[in-house]
């Protein structure tokens, strides 16, 4: 088993001793998330490599990167690199096959790739009291407002990239059917991440959130750059 442990400064990891090629270009560079996925176990990511993108498997096209095609939650894609003729191996944090993936048309799956991405690295973990109790015990109050503020910079990144999908996929005043499912979900997520935050500050400052439910549903209108949104309960 050959295993890696080793960091790039610019985030890449060298894997073109792997010998693995798509398309006729090698692939050369894999992000360190994709080496820990794998455990560091360079052996098996070669015969998965291989395996995913074998003449046949299932993968598509998404604008000029190469995604494998899976109903879970994340997938394995080839990126080109600008500088130099290889691909670079990382997750795309979506999956084509699954239920919310099938929903996206084709034609429109370059857009959404752009939001999952964007979204991908302002998502966080839904911040709870204990979280700014350990900042303030390392760090005093300036810890904890800048956990907070990064938090909420965090959400607005976030809210933006739904806003920019929207604004890429709306050709009426309506939004296409697909785009208002997959929208009104991501708001659903985005909202409890938000009510965990809020939450997480009412318990620091004063001790007790008060009645809070787990999961916020319904009766929420969100308003974009050029179209609002109201979630509703199921009937």
């Amino acid at each position: 088993m050959t295993q890696v442990t080793v960091r790039l400064p610019n985030g890449r990891l060298d894997i073109t001793a792997l010998n693995v090629s798509f398309a006729e270009l090698p692939i050369a560079s894999a992000s360190p998330s994709v080496v820990r996925g794998f455990g560091g176990d360079l052996d098996e990511l070669r015969e998965t490599l291989r395996e995913c993108f074998a003449d046949g498997a299932s993968w598509c096209q998404v604008g000029n990167t190469v995604h494998t095609v899976s109903d879970g939650d994340a997938e394995i894609r080839l990126v080109p690199q600008a500088d130099t003729p290889n691909w670079h191996v990382d997750y795309f944090h979506a999956g084509w096959g699954s239920r919310d993936g099938k929903r996206i048309p084709p034609e429109c799956r370059l857009q959404y790739a752009w939001y999952v991405d964007r979204r991908s690295e302002a998502r966080e973990a839904c911040l709870q009291g204990k979280d700014l109790r350990a900042a303030a015990a390392k760090d005093g109050p300036e810890g904890v407002d800048r956990l907070v503020r990064h938090h909420c910079a965090q959400l607005a990144e976030w809210h933006e990239a739904l806003d920019e999908l929207i604004r890429s996929v709306q050709t009426a005043s309506d939004l296409p059917e697909w785009a208002e499912t997959a929208v009104k979900a991501e708001l659903l997520d985005w909202h409890r991440t938000r009510e965990y935050l809020t939450s997480a500050v009412l318990e620091y400052h004063h001790g007790d959130t008060g009645p809070r439910p787990e999961t916020v549903w319904g009766n929420l209108c969100f308003e974009f750059s050029t179209t609002s949104l109201e979630l509703v309960p199921d009937p």
